[in-house]
């Protein structure tokens, strides 16, 4: 044990020289400005494993040497980059020690803000926007001293092409706001606003004014108040074009920020819908159908951006839902118009009409509408509202993931100046393809939907009737279980038709998962599709894609617990015994067994409507053997019979008569019982109330 414990502080003693070792090397070189970075190099690689000793220690040294990586003017983009992650960890880590958190606070938050703020524009790169943000969560009392500094060190960005800083600068701008919540002070005109909603005005404002500048010259758009928008640089009217990207690039940015602003960082977050709804009315009422007629350049630009300023409105829909749930369902009519009208107007699009990547116009916009659907539908479940409007969403769903058939264009000669001997050569060469008969073929192959398009809009479907199901009229389901059966058949059954879902298993899988959704989801007035369900997903057993075969398998035993379900034990040596609790006084009488087995005695409670009181009652129980028959005697005295009879009483051989009445009045009860007994058999009655019964023999 000695020569272990001797050996163990000998491995002790080793690492701890190594460490100091490595230490002093990057202390070394951290003091020198050319090897400075091969320092941060190698401080980002041991400052995990450093202990809470070797950190206090050295602490305040490498926050030191990192920041003159920072503020020298003669760092690369690399060495800023390095040199912000190194800050960012030990300004993290300095909270755990309370000296060093009361030094970081009120020397060196100060002074980075500064520094950053002084960096050339093109070095203000992704990781300074990541050290601010270190910055604003750790130290939020002191930065909110420095908060119009930090602002508009953010909105730099807000005109940027870039999407990582975008990104960075607009999780910066929410923890502003999180950390400036203290001191803000509401507008007179404004006094329920806080923080948070008032700069989600801000931004909605300045969305409004954008819009404005772009279509109030071509479409008649709702007016809106601007009372206060974000102070932004004005962009320049020189080049027109220039003009209009640029407003699209603030427009696209503007979004994102609301976005991480509704997202959110914690547990609390608030919002006034009315805001941000007004803006997604407002800038979704915009279709191509405004401006698509224009000539000028100026409307063509704008058609060109459209899609993206759609898109963009989706994305804080998006997050909007994401984040509120169900505290959304007061404005889900609202909610639910907006995808519908843009599930309209793009389907309306010809179908000669293609974009440059070969694609059919606004398909992204349509994908963000369903997404963003599909989004509602999670989040709200049953409360979603889906069936009110699922006629029209039904029919646009359908047109995305029903493939069109081969179509192809006859034209016959006119055969009205023909001799009869024409006449006869024509009907002889018609199944021959002869020259009268002029075939063109107007599509060889059918048309495909879009894949991604068909996706979402499966999805849809099915979460519309695992949320919704018992909700949704008959028609639809009747319609899509026509519309998905015979899909799937085509699959396997057909040799040419329908080639789209036999080539991507993707889609195949989705229609699969819509008609399991049909099947655990039924309406009530509709029957099971059961045997298509087997006979498809027997067939799926053997298709060449696994999550389709493990789908199938899934879903084949669910089916077999439906048709086969697991029945209770018959027991035909034990009687039952049912209890029964009666309770007065407007509490709830509870039956722990049901009358559904014959050999059980059954009790049946027949109440006159004018009785008031359950004491007033009277109760009466006989034993069967078999059925029931029962019978109401003494309705005027307010009594309550239960009757029970033997069905063999006419037999000869049977000479058992018995009677029990049971009378429950003002909570006493009186039994009697007269038995009659013969000498081979016997019976005997067991009766359970909620008052001791007093026995008579």
């Amino acid at each position: 044990m000695r020569i272990r414990a001797h050996m163990n502080n000998g491995m002790v003693t080793q690492v701890d020289k190594a460490q100091c070792a490595i230490i002093s090397t990057v202390n070394t070189c951290l003091n020198q400005s050319q090897s400075r970075y091969n320092g941060l190099l190698i401080l980002d690689k041991i400052l995990p494993q450093c202990s809470n000793d070797v950190f206090s220690k050295y602490c305040m040294l490498w926050i030191s040497k990192a920041t003159q990586v920072l503020e020298s003017i003669h760092s690369n983009l690399q060495e800023l980059s390095m040199s912000c992650k190194v800050l960012g960890y030990l300004i993290i880590k300095s909270k755990d020690v309370l000296d060093i958190q009361k030094q970081v606070s009120m020397q060196n938050v100060k002074q980075l803000i500064n520094i950053i703020s002084n960096l050339n524009t093109e070095k203000k790169c992704g990781p300074i926007y990541y050290l601010i943000a270190v910055l604003l969560h750790q130290y939020p009392e002191v930065c909110e001293r420095f908060q119009v500094s930090i602002k508009k060190i953010i909105l730099l960005q807000i005109d940027s092409s870039l999407e990582n800083l975008v990104n960075s600068s607009a999780k910066c701008f929410a923890l502003l706001v999180k950390a400036t919540e203290r001191s803000f002070k509401p507008p007179p005109l404004k006094p329920n606003y806080t923080n948070t909603t008032y700069h989600h005005a801000l931004i909605c404002n300045s969305l409004h004014v954008i819009m404005d500048e772009l279509f109030s010259d071509l479409i008649e758009l709702e007016n809106v108040s601007i009372w206060d928008k974000l102070e932004l640089p004005s962009i320049s009217q020189e080049n027109i074009v220039q003009f209009y990207f640029t407003q699209k690039q603030r427009f696209l940015n503007l979004c994102t920020y609301l976005s991480f602003m509704l997202s959110g960082f914690n547990k609390k977050n608030s919002v006034l819908p009315h805001d941000i709804l007004k803006v997604l009315c407002r800038g979704l009422a915009i279709q191509p159908s405004n401006i698509q007629n224009q000539n000028s350049v100026r409307e063509q630009i704008l058609y060109l951006i459209l899609p993206k300023l759609h898109i963009a409105l989706f994305n804080i829909l998006d997050a909007l839902i994401n984040r509120f749930k169900e505290q959304l369902i007061p404005f889900g009519s609202i909610i639910l118009q907006l995808f519908l009208q843009t599930l309209q107007w793009t389907e309306n699009t010809s179908e000669n009409q293609i974009t440059i990547s070969g694609n059919k116009p606004f398909r992204n916009v349509r994908i963000a509408a369903y997404k963003c659907l599909n989004s509602w539908l999670m989040n709200t479940n049953s409360l979603s509202g889906i069936e009110t409007v699922a006629d029209e969403y039904l029919s646009s769903i359908l047109k995305d993931i029903v493939p069109e058939k081969d179509r192809v264009l006859l034209t016959l000669q006119k055969t009205q100046n023909l001799s009869k001997r024409a006449l006869k050569r024509l009907r002889d060469g018609q199944y021959e393809k002869g020259t009268y008969l002029n075939n063109g073929v107007g599509s060889s192959k059918e048309h495909y939907p879009d894949i991604d398009v068909c996706k979402v809009a499966l999805d849809i479907l099915q979460n519309t009737f695992f949320n919704s199901g018992t909700l949704l009229k008959q028609t639809i389901f009747k319609t899509v279980q026509n519309t998905i059966i015979p899909l799937l058949y085509d699959c396997y059954l057909s040799a040419t038709d329908q080639r789209f879902y036999k080539e991507h298993p993707d889609c195949r899988l989705l229609l699969f998962r819509v008609l399991r959704a049909l099947q655990m989801n039924p309406h009530s007035l509709s029957p099971l599709p059961t045997q298509y369900s087997l006979e498809l997903f027997e067939m799926a057993l053997n298709d060449n894609d696994l999550h389709i075969i493990q789908e199938a398998k899934v879903t084949l035993a669910e089916l077999e617990k439906i048709i086969h379900p697991h029945a209770p034990p018959l027991q035909l040596t034990q009687v039952e015994t049912i209890q029964k609790e009666f309770i007065t006084d407007g509490q709830i009488v509870q039956e722990n067994n049901t009358m559904e087995n014959v050999v059980s005695p059954v009790v049946e409670i027949v109440a006159n409507e004018d009785v008031e009181s359950l004491p007033n009652k009277k109760l009466k129980v006989t034993n069967f053997s078999e059925t029931v028959e029962p019978r109401t005697q003494n309705t005027a005295e307010d009594k309550l019979h239960i009757t029970q009879a033997n069905r063999d009483i006419e037999k000869e051989d049977n000479t058992i008569k018995k009677q029990m009445t049971v009378t429950i009045q003002n909570r006493n009860i009186e039994v009697e019982e007269v038995c009659d007994k013969s000498v081979n058999e016997t019976t005997s009655i067991l009766v359970v109330t909620d008052t001791e019964i007093p026995q008579s023999t």
